[in-house]
C-alpha cells in the first residue's frame, strides 16, 4: 500500500507525457521525483501511525528489530520510487530492455549480497539496510545509462504549479492501480476469512500459475503504451489499428491457452503443488484459468484508455468491478467454497469488460468487438471438437493447438497493415521464414 502511495501513478503519467513530447523528459521527471520525496515524507508519519496500532492491539507486537527492519525497508522505497521514474523514461522511449537488464543484475545482487549478509548474522535488519543500498545503486545505474534521455533541466527549482497538474492526473492512476490490487486479491482475504487457510492453499496453486501467464499482458501492454499515447494525441486512426491488433493478438493467444491449462491441470498442479493438492488445486485451476480471455483484453483496454486521459473514468469501472468481486464472494463462498472465488473472478473479469469496452468503442474509432473475436472463437470450436474426439492426452492438445492455429489462419485474421505490424516484432531471422511472411501477407 505504502509503495502505490508513493508512486501516486506517476510511473504511467511519465510513460504517457514524455511519449508525447519527448522534450518535456527532464522537467516531467525531476518534478515528479520532488514530488515522490514529498509523498514519501508525508507517509512516514501514516506508517509510524499504522506501527504504533500494530504494536498497541492484541497482536504479536513487533521487536525493536522489527521496527528497524520496517524503518530501513520504508527509506529504501524512495530510491526505488525514483528508479520508477527512471524507467518509465525508458519505456517512453521504448527502450523496455535496459532496464529489464538492469533489474535483472540488480535481482542477482540482492540475493547474493542478502545470503552474505545472513551469513555474517545481521539478519533482517541486514537485509532490509541490502535493500536501500540495492536500489541507491539501481537508481544510479539507471541515471547514468539513460542520461541521453533526461536532456536539459531549465528550472532547478520545482514547479509547484506542474507538481499540481501531475497530482490532480495521477491521482486516479493511483486509485486504480490501488482497486486493481484489491481486485484480484480480494478472493483470498475472503477465502481466508469464511474458509480458512487450508482452502487458501488450495486455491493458491491455481492462483500462482495465473500471476505466472499474467506477465505476457503486463509486458505487452507496458510496452505498447507509449506507442499508442503519442497515437492518441496525434494519429487516433493509428490508436484504433494498434488497439484492434492488439485485442486480436491477445485474445487469440488466450484461448489455446485457456484450453492447454484446463486439459493439463492435474499435472500443472502436481509440479506446482504436489498429490496433496489434487483435485481441489486441479478444479480451482480448470475454472481460474478461463478468466484470461477477458483479463488481457482488460489489460489493453485500460492503458488505452489511459493514453486517451481518461483515467478518471476508469475509477469509476474499477470501484464497480470491485463491488461487484467482493458481493459475489461474500454471498457464494459460504455455500462452494473455493469453486465460488474462481468462477467469481471470470465474472469480474465481465463485469470489468463492459465499461472498458463501451468507452473504447466510444473514444476509440472502428471498435467492432465481435468483428474481432469470431475468428477465434470458431477456431476454438474446432480445436474443442478435435479434443472432443482425442481425449485429454498430451498428443490431442499438441494437435488441438495446431488445429486451432491452422483453423484461425485460414480465417484470416488480420488484415495488411496488422500483418505488417505482426512481422515488424518478430526477429529479423524468422521474418524471412516463408511460412511467417505469408501468414503476415494474410
Amino acid at each position: 500500500a505504502f509503495d502505490i502511495f508513493t508512486n501516486f501513478g506517476l510511473d504511467l503519467l511519465l510513460v504517457r507525457e514524455v511519449s508525447q513530447q519527448r522534450k518535456r523528459a527532464g522537467r516531467y521527471l525531476y518534478n515528479s521525483s520532488f514530488f515522490r520525496l514529498m509523498l514519501s515524507l508525508a507517509g512516514a508519519p501514516l506508517l509510524a501511525g499504522v506501527l504504533l496500532l500494530w504494536s498497541g492491539s492484541s497482536a504479536q507486537a513487533i521487536g525493536g528489530e522489527g521496527l528497524l527492519a520496517i524503518g530501513l525497508l520504508y527509506i529504501g522505497l524512495f530510491p526505488a520510487s525514483l528508479s520508477k521514474g527512471m524507467t518509465s523514461l525508458f519505456y517512453a522511449n521504448e527502450q523496455a530492455e535496459k532496464p529489464a537488464a538492469i533489474a535483472t543484475i540488480t535481482t542477482m545482487n540482492k540475493a547474493v549480497f542478502g545470503v552474505i549478509v545472513l551469513l555474517l548474522g545481521h539478519g533482517i535488519v541486514g537485509l532490509a539496510a541490502i535493500s536501500i543500498f540495492n536500489n541507491v545503486l539501481t537508481l544510479l545505474v539507471l541515471l547514468w545509462t539513460g542520461r541521453r534521455l533526461i536532456g536539459p533541466i531549465a528550472r532547478r527549482l520545482p514547479d509547484f504549479k506542474l507538481i499540481r497538474e501531475m497530482a490532480s492526473e495521477s491521482l486516479p492512476l493511483m486509485l486504480n492501480h490501488f482497486l486493481a490490487t484489491i481486485f484480484f486479491q480480494v478472493d483470498i482475504v475472503i477465502l481466508q476469512a469464511l474458509k480458512g487457510a487450508a482452502v487458501v492453499a488450495q486455491y493458491s496453486t491455481a492462483y500462482k500459475w495465473l500471476l505466472a501467464i499474467n506477465i505476457v499482458p503486463a509486458f505487452f501492454t507496458q510496452a505498447l503504451f507509449p506507442v499508442i499515447s503519442r497515437q492518441a494525441q496525434d494519429d487516433p486512426a493509428a490508436l484504433s489499428r494498434s488497439f484492434r491488433f492488439g485485442i486480436k493478438l491477445l485474445f487469440a493467444l488466450t484461448l489455446p491457452l485457456a484450453v492447454s491449462f484446463t486439459a493439463l491441470a492435474e499435472p500443472l498442479t502436481l509440479i506446482l503443488a504436489g498429490p496433496r493438492y489434487v483435485p481441489q488445486g486441479v478444479i480451482a485451476l480448470q475454472l481460474m484459468i478461463w478468466s484470461i480471455p477477458i483479463g488481457w483484453m482488460n489489460s489493453l483496454t485500460q492503458y488505452a484508455l489511459i493514453a486517451l486521459g481518461l483515467q478518471r473514468i476508469i475509477t469509476r469501472a474499477f470501484a464497480f468491478a470491485v463491488c461487484f468481486n467482493i458481493a459475489a464472494n461474500l454471498i457464494f463462498i459460504p455455500h462452494y467454497g473455493f469453486q465460488a472465488a474462481a468462477i467469481a473472478t471470470i465474472a469480474s473479469e465481465l463485469a470489468l469488460f463492459a465499461p472498458f469496452i463501451l468507452l473504447a468503442r466510444r473514444h476509440i474509432p472502428a471498435v467492432n468487438v465481435r468483428a474481432l473475436l469470431w475468428r477465434p472463437l470458431l477456431a476454438l470450436g474446432a480445436m474443442l471438437a478435435g479434443l472432443a474426439l482425442l481425449g485429454p492426452t498430451l498428443p490431442a492438445i499438441l494437435l488441438g493447438n495446431l488445429v486451432y492455429w491452422t483453423v484461425l489462419l485460414l480465417l484470416r485474421p488480420l488484415d495488411a497493415a496488422e500483418g505488417r505490424a505482426l512481422l515488424s516484432l518478430l526477429p529479423q531471422p524468422m521474418r524471412r521464414v516463408t511460412i511467417v511472411r505469408w501468414i503476415a501477407s494474410t
